[in-house]
């Protein structure tokens, strides 16, 4: 049921959450405004500070996550810098994973290095060794990813947290992948998302979440009142929509990704498999034990090189070569071009992007429909 936006009869509410589409709001006395801008009563103000349709989605994705606070922007990306912008400086030290979501890195390396942060790269493998990479007093922000995106690497997050803490560092969990269901117990300072993935659900709005405690996520809306990329409430709507049928989505589309990824596993013309519900996947131990399922998406290695990777592309009918995660509909995309063309350090190491690699995000087709177009364009 929607929360209640206005002053209506008890239980006359609308089901769907209405669209306040406004910029501006107004209240009857001087009074009124002196205890909102105080903080003592609650309300809105303009549109890039919030208003009653984004607060409503706000609340749903906290609840979801089981954390206290939400606060959403335009996309997932702005949610990622609004939260590097806030807790970063001149002179600061950043640890970010070498696996991780590609615009992250660019945006580490190609804008905040340009004001004087920086960064050290770190492997999933590495995460063992990782006070080695810790400067005392510089470092302030160590960002995670789990699963990694494209090649689903499942770091630690318990023993990560554990020795942030310890140094005084903040950590940044991308939970994208994952799923708002999933690593909301865990001791990470700030969680975010993009909402075009599982919250949409079928592609159709873009939008970005920060979430954690009010402290820490009031911290980063406060730093970026000049620059918020405020969300519309069109998209609010459309991806509070979307949430109703989380639930179901992401079970199905795990579920198809498990045996997707058994079949490959065992196909002849395939050389190797990535997906954490695997236990062939270097850190299923890990991801077992902190994940209560595996999620849509997984990559693989076709064999006899990136020409054969470029034929089973083109002869896939279910799955649609594109962009994206979380899709109801299946996605396969050349993991090589889409993700790491700017980064040749990816070619090695267990978690190596090669040029026969294929990610896929699996949706909620029949997953014998799924297997059987795999099985037609590998033929």
């Amino acid at each position: 049921m929607v929360d209640r936006l206005w002053s209506v009869k008890e239980k006359n509410e609308p089901f769907v959450l209405p669209s306040f589409e406004t910029i501006s709001f107004s209240l009857p006395s001087m009074s009124n405004w002196e205890e909102l801008i105080k903080g003592e009563s609650d309300g809105w103000v303009y549109l890039s500070d919030g208003n009653p349709t984004l607060s409503a989605l706000e609340r749903l994705l906290a609840k979801i996550q089981g954390v206290e606070t939400c606060w959403v922007t335009s996309t997932g990306k702005s949610a990622i810098a609004a939260t590097l912008l806030a807790l970063l400086s001149a002179g600061d030290h950043i640890i970010l994973l070498r696996e991780g979501y590609k615009s992250t890195r660019l945006f580490v390396e190609g804008t905040l290095q340009r004001f004087g942060v920086s960064v050290t790269l770190i492997g999933v493998d590495d995460v063992r060794n990782l006070p080695d990479f810790i400067q005392p007093g510089r470092t302030k922000v160590l960002v995670l990813e789990a699963p990694t995106n494209p090649m689903t690497r499942v770091p630690d997050l318990n023993y990560c947290t554990a020795i942030a803490r310890e140094h005084e560092i903040t950590t940044v969990l991308d939970n994208s992948l994952a799923g708002f269901h999933q690593h909301g117990e865990l001791p990470v300072d700030l969680i975010v998302h993009s909402l075009s993935k599982y919250a949409s659900g079928v592609g159709d709005v873009m939008g970005g979440a920060v979430l954690g405690s009010k402290a820490n996520v009031s911290l980063v809306k406060s730093r970026n009142v000049w620059n918020t990329d405020a969300m519309s409430t069109h998209a609010a709507v459309e991806l509070w929509k979307g949430m109703q049928t989380y639930t179901l989505r992401i079970e199905r589309q795990s579920s198809n990704a498990l045996a997707i990824a058994r079949f490959l596993e065992k196909h002849p013309r395939i050389s190797r498999v990535l997906y954490p519900g695997l236990e062939s996947h270097p850190d299923h131990l890990v991801a077992a034990r902190q994940m209560k399922d595996f999620g849509s998406v997984l990559a693989f290695d076709v064999k006899d090189g990136s020409q054969a990777m470029r034929e089973t592309l083109d002869k896939l009918k279910v799955f649609r070569i594109a962009f994206g995660t979380g899709f109801t509909q299946s996605i396969a995309n050349p993991a090589w071009l889409f993700y790491a063309r700017s980064f040749p350090e990816t070619q090695t190491g267990l978690s190596a992007i090669s040029d026969n690699t294929i990610r896929l995000s699996v949706g909620i087709e029949p997953p014998d429909e799924l297997i059987a177009d795999l099985e037609q364009a590998l033929r």
